[in-house]
């Protein structure tokens, strides 16, 4: 499965908008896509950089792990205001076009922040 920078993001900003730590499942997020397995494929992504803080509720006949969201870590709140900005999302979507649109997400936070600095005059 492709990773989707979009989903990422928008994920980030559902978990950001919770009004208190629990553990959101994949169903919460039904509203961005869906597919569970994408849904869940994405929460792993999420776990497996550091983004989230999380816990393992795997159950029989699902392909993908199954997470529980507790909260966003340090590193996901950098990465999710690295690219909040929808004018710097559009801008590094953009730029990320020109080498096929895909790039770790350590890249895609650099850009982001590349362009924000920019913005900034910096």
């Amino acid at each position: 499965m492709k990773r989707d920078l979009d989903l990422i993001r928008n994920m980030l900003l559902l978990i950001e908008a919770h009004d208190k730590p629990s553990s959101m499942s994949s169903n919460d997020f039904k509203n961005l896509n869906p597919d569970v397995n994408v849904i869940d494929y994405h929460l792993y992504l999420l776990a497996d950089s550091g983004y989230i803080d999380y816990m393992d509720v795997n159950t029989i006949g699902h392909f993908y792990p199954q997470i529980r969201v507790n909260w966003m870590t340090s590193s996901g709140c950098d990465y999710l205001d690295a690219v909040r900005s929808a004018s710097i999302w559009k801008t590094t979507k953009n730029k990320l076009s020109e080498i096929g649109g895909q790039a770790s997400l350590d890249v895609v936070k650099t850009v982001a922040e590349h362009f924000a600095l920019s913005a900034l005059g910096i």
